[in-house]
C-alpha cells in the first residue's frame, strides 16, 4: 500500500485505516490484541486471548508487539497467533479491519475516533486499584482512555469510580474481576504446584514475592528506600522454615542491589505473568503496587514497605493515603519486622478481606469467560 511520502507519520497511519476500511471492510472474525503498548504477551489481554481460541479455535487472533520485541515476543505465543510488529503499515491495516479490539493500555492518538460502529473496543486496562493517581486525575492526557470504548472491564466499585474520573469513562462494564485473576480467585493447589515447578523452587521452600513499584523521578529505588533483605528472610527463617525471595521489578525501575540474598533470590523481573508469581508466594513485600489489592484475593500476608512515603508523596498524587486503610505499612526495617512477627494465618485473612470490603472487591473467577461471551457474541 503507497502513499504519499509527504504524508506526516500521523496523518499517513489514519489514511492507512481510513483506505484499508473502504477496500478491506471489516473481518467479523478477527481479534486483535495488544498488552502494554505492545511490550509484551501478558495480562489481561493475554488470558483473553488464550480462553478465547479454546472456546471458538476458528477466530483470527492477532497480536500487535512493539519493533524492539517483536522478535523476542513473538516467539513466545501459540502457533494460532498472527505477529505484527506494532510499528508497521501491517499493524494499522489489522486495527483498522478487525472487528474487536482488545488492550490493556492506551491506543496511539491516531486512532482516536475509531472503532466504527462494526467494530467493538474491550478495554481492561492493567490495574483498576492503585494508590497512584493516573490520567486526567493527574492531568496527563497521556493516559486517554478512548470514548469509544464499547466495554471497560473491573473487578472492583473502587474502579468503576476511578474510571469515570481518570479517563471519564461514561459507557458499560464488565465487572467479573481482571481475567488474569481468574487463576488467583481459585487458587487451585495444581496450578500452585505446576507454577511452582516452572520456577524451580525446591519442595518445601516458602516464598517471599518482593515487587517494589518505580519512582517518578528515578530508575533505581533508592537506598534509604530498600528493606534489608536478607534480615528479613532470616527473621522468617526462625523457626525452623526454609525461605526464598522471588524479586520482581517494575519494567521501568533498573531494580536494587540484590548481593546480600544471593543463593536465597530468584530475579523475577523478566517473568511476564506476575499472576503466577502472586499464586505462588506464601508472602508478599510491596511498596506502592497495586499488587497487593489482587493478592488480598487469596488472604495471603501483605507488607507495605513505604520509608520514602514523604518522598513519594512529592513526586506522585495518590487517591487516597495509605495509612488510612487496611494496607500493612511499614516505614522502615524493625516496624517491619514487627507487621511480620504480629501477622498469622488468621491476621491474615482479616487484614485481605477488610481490604476487599474497601476496595469494594468483585473478582469473581469468571472474568475471562465473561469478556470471552461479550467477543464471541460480537463475532457472531
Amino acid at each position: 500500500m503507497k502513499l504519499p511520502h509527504i504524508l506526516s507519520d500521523k496523518t499517513e497511519n489514519r489514511a492507512i485505516v481510513q483506505l484499508s476500511r473502504a477496500t478491506k471492510g471489516i473481518d467479523t472474525n478477527k481479534v486483535v490484541f495488544m498488552s502494554f503498548r505492545g511490550r509484551s504477551y501478558s495480562d489481561n489481554p493475554r488470558a483473553i486471548s488464550e480462553r478465547l481460541h479454546e472456546r471458538r479455535p476458528e477466530t483470527d487472533i492477532v497480536w500487535l508487539f512493539k519493533g524492539d520485541r517483536f522478535r523476542e515476543e513473538s516467539k513466545k505465543v501459540p502457533d494460532y497467533v498472527r505477529c505484527v510488529n506494532r510499528q508497521s503499515r501491517k499493524s494499522w491495516v489489522e486495527l483498522a479491519t478487525a472487528r474487536v479490539w482488545v488492550d490493556n493500555f492506551t491506543k496511539d492518538q491516531e486512532l482516536r475516533g475509531f472503532p466504527r460502529e462494526k467494530q467493538f473496543y474491550v478495554q481492561t486496562w492493567h490495574g483498576d486499584r492503585p494508590i497512584k493517581k493516573i490520567a486526567y486525575d493527574t492531568d496527563d492526557s497521556f493516559y486517554r482512555l478512548e470514548e469509544e470504548c464499547s466495554r471497560v472491564v473491573t473487578g472492583s466499585d473502587f474502579g468503576m469510580r476511578m474510571y469515570r474520573t481518570a479517563f471519564r469513562y461514561r459507557g458499560e462494564y464488565i465487572n467479573e474481576g481482571a481475567p488474569r485473576n481468574d487463576i488467583l480467585v481459585r487458587s487451585d493447589p495444581a496450578d500452585v504446584r505446576r507454577v511452582r515447578a516452572k520456577l524451580g523452587v525446591p519442595e518445601g521452600v516458602k516464598l517471599l514475592l518482593y515487587a517494589p513499584t518505580y519512582r517518578e523521578d528515578v530508575s533505581v529505588i533508592p537506598r534509604e528506600s530498600r528493606m534489608d533483605l536478607a534480615r528479613t528472610l532470616d527473621l522468617l527463617e526462625q523457626n525452623g522454615e526454609k525461605w526464598m525471595c522471588l524479586y520482581r521489578a517494575h519494567y521501568l525501575s533498573e531494580g536494587i542491589d540484590l548481593q546480600a540474598v544471593q543463593g536465597r533470590l530468584m530475579d523475577m523481573t523478566s517473568y511476564e505473568d506476575m499472576s503466577e508469581l502472586l499464586l505462588a508466594t506464601d508472602m508478599l513485600l510491596t511498596d506502592y503496587s497495586s499488587c497487593a489489592t489482587d493478592c488480598c484475593i487469596m488472604d495471603k500476608p501483605i507488607f507495605m514497605y513505604m520509608a520514602d512515603y514523604d518522598h513519594y508523596l512529592s513526586t506522585r498524587a495518590c487517591y487516597y493515603d495509605p495509612h488510612d486503610t487496611p494496607l500493612y505499612i511499614a516505614h522502615n526495617q524493625t516496624e517491619l519486622e514487627k507487621l511480620i512477627q504480629s501477622t498469622d494465618a488468621d491476621a491474615a485473612r482479616a487484614n485481605c478481606r477488610a481490604l476487599r470490603d474497601y476496595y469494594g472487591i468483585n473478582e469473581t473467577g469468571h472474568a475471562t469467560d465473561a469478556v470471552c461471551d461479550y467477543i464471541i457474541d460480537k463475532l457472531k
